[in-house]
């Protein structure tokens, strides 16, 4: 019985132990239940922010001008994490000492340009390697010559956060040019990488439906012919250093279409430096440079046309009848205006009898004065607008000035609103001789001059002159198709009579443009010495340089304009067309 008994205590024993193992399993059970769905509820998703790249800017050869270089940044959330990393790595002072004082003060910040030996040791310590970042910045192939051009870039500020919801912190954006004009197409769009991650930071998974990927920026290809770009540029440089001129710009269409072949304006300063964050002793050196090498004149700079206006006159007067091809008027060297003032020659010449196609050819001021006052400003105004004096061409840079056309209204508005040196009257005699001859209230810049004698070279077609040719977008292209303005209401023969005289002025008996009359193609042209400044009793004692025109002369394909501030005697920029186009038919 003593066993039997012990077997019952036994079989009571064991099943009060599997009753209790099963109310612990019960509880461990409910225990870890509760711990792993509380885990399970700490789990988070994170939000990675996918940069794009920025789409690659092409010459018409679709030679790449852009680049996007892999570099290092840094991304500092604090002002403690950045003087604990001066203090462990003094060479980040100077890094950070390249930002403005907005920049400096403003959390997180970001520090570009780490070089790779400094990128390595920062990664080697725990405490600041999750600072740096990989990210990329733009350089550029010809940073001179293509300064004014294609522009630059540098990442965004706070005030362009505000303006533009859609940027991003880290976003790189453009500043000038076409980086600027075609900012929203270059930039791409950013993606998203959705992760999981534990409470301790670990990642568990991406969330792939929530994930999206970057869209890279589009490309643009652009009218430019390097080539023809670079020689532009060097042949201004040239001429500009050669007589110590201040500056000048120089512009090539295509006479059929608008494309713009080349573009620049001299001096010009190294968009790399302002890719990479211009340091402030360089970017105040620039502001204080005399010549303004930060001042695109090809499309801001506004000046008298000079001489280069009696084609516009001479089509105008033709078209309305005010003159003939075959209409003579004699040149004295000076004549006597109303109220007796003395309007005269260069130098007072004495050319004889002119037709029009002759005073276009020795670029007489007293024909054009005879024809203007049988024209009529308002006339002639009518026809300016056609033009595009005193407009935007349309020019895809983001900055253009507009000029100013010789109105009786211009006139008077402008002497009550700070012109202290013009009468708030127009003299029918002297203001339209003035004005006739691209001098008084008159502006032009050099687009609007080269793309007169585009218009000029293609009998009235005014084409918006068009930098990109394509946009390459991801999955698609967009053409760029040609953009008619207006058309100048004058005869083919009207526009051949002026062509004639631009001709002669270059290769005629009595041509004064004789240093394009050697060039490996035949050039039309007319140059334009344009007076600015105080004038003495001796006359004015600073001119401006200009010459426009088209070429070859046989089958218009690319006209021209050439501007040279302060420089002289118009043979400076009909020497540097000379000098430009002995590089291109070498």
């Amino acid at each position: 019985m003593e066993d039997l008994n012990f077997s019952k205590a036994t079989i009571i024993s064991f099943s009060s132990i599997l009753l209790l193992f099963a109310l612990f399993h019960l509880y461990l059970i409910s225990t870890l239940g509760k711990k792993y769905t509380n885990l399970a509820k700490s789990n988070k998703l994170l939000v990675y922010d996918i940069m794009p790249n920025r789409g690659i800017i092409f010459d018409d050869k679709n030679q790449p001008l852009t680049f996007n270089n892999p570099t290092f940044i840094l991304e500092i959330n604090s002002k403690d994490t950045l003087n604990n990393l001066i203090e462990k790595y003094p060479e980040i002072k100077k890094l950070y000492n390249k930002l403005s004082a907005e920049e400096q003060a403003t959390f997180p910040l970001t520090l570009y340009n780490v070089n790779d030996k400094l990128t390595a040791q920062i990664l080697n310590e725990p405490e600041f390697k999750s600072l740096v970042k990989l990210s990329t910045v733009r350089s550029y192939k010809y940073p001179y010559t293509f300064a004014h051009t294609i522009g630059y870039t540098s990442k965004v500020f706070k005030e362009d956060l505000d303006k533009n919801p859609k940027l991003y912190f880290n976003d790189i954006i453009g500043r000038s040019g076409l980086e600027k004009y075609y900012d929203d197409k270059l930039r791409g769009q950013h993606g998203k990488k959705v992760v999981e991650v534990d409470a301790l930071g670990n990642i568990i998974a991406e969330n792939l439906e929530k994930s999206t990927p970057a869209v890279n920026g589009a490309n643009i290809k652009t009218n430019i012919n390097t080539k023809m770009q670079r020689d532009l540029y060097n042949s201004i440089a040239y001429v500009t250093e050669k007589y110590h001129i201040k500056g000048g710009a120089g512009v090539i269409i295509e006479v059929n279409t608008g494309a713009v072949k080349a573009i620049v304006s001299y001096p010009s300063y190294n968009i790399n430096d302002f890719a990479k964050g211009i340091d402030a002793k360089t970017y105040n050196k620039l502001l204080k440079d005399p010549r303004l090498p930060l001042f695109n004149r090809a499309t801001m700079a506004q000046a008298p046309p000079g001489s280069t206006f009696k084609t516009m006159v001479a089509i105008s007067a033709l078209q309305e009848n005010a003159i003939t091809e075959y209409t003579k008027f004699y040149s004295s060297g000076t004549i006597t205006l109303a109220g007796g003032t003395p309007f005269q020659e260069y130098h007072k010449h004495v050319y004889g009898w002119l037709t029009v196609r002759d005073a276009l050819m020795v670029s007489s001021n007293i024909f054009f004065c005879k024809t203007i006052l049988k024209l009529g400003i308002d006339k002639l105004d009518a026809y300016l607008e056609k033009f595009g004096i005193g407009q935007e061409t349309g020019i895809d840079l983001p900055s253009e000035a507009k000029g100013r056309i010789p109105s009786i209204e211009e006139k008077i508005k402008l002497a009550k609103n700070g012109a202290y040196w013009l009468d708030p009257i127009w003299y029918p005699e002297g203001d339209s001789c003035n004005s006739a001859i691209g001098q008084g209230i008159t502006l032009v810049t050099p687009v609007q001059l080269a793309n007169v004698a585009a218009t000029i070279a293609n009998n009235g077609t005014v084409y918006q002159p068009q930098i990109a040719d394509k946009i390459q977008y991801p999955n698609y292209t967009e053409d760029i198709k040609p953009k008619v303005k207006d058309h100048v209401p004058a005869s083919q023969h009207v526009f051949d009579i002026v062509k004639q005289g631009m001709y002669l002025s270059v290769h005629g008996s009595r041509a004064i443009i004789r240093n394009l009359a050697g060039t490996p193609v035949t050039v039309a042209a007319k140059t334009g010495t344009a007076e600015f400044g105080v004038k003495t009793k001796d006359g004015y004692v600073n001119t401006h340089a200009w010459v426009m025109g088209f070429y070859p002369y046989e089958k218009p394909k690319y006209a021209f304009a050439v501007f040279l501030e302060a420089g002289g005697s118009s043979l400076h920029a009909s020497e540097v067309m000379q000098v430009f186009l002995d590089k291109q038919y070498k």
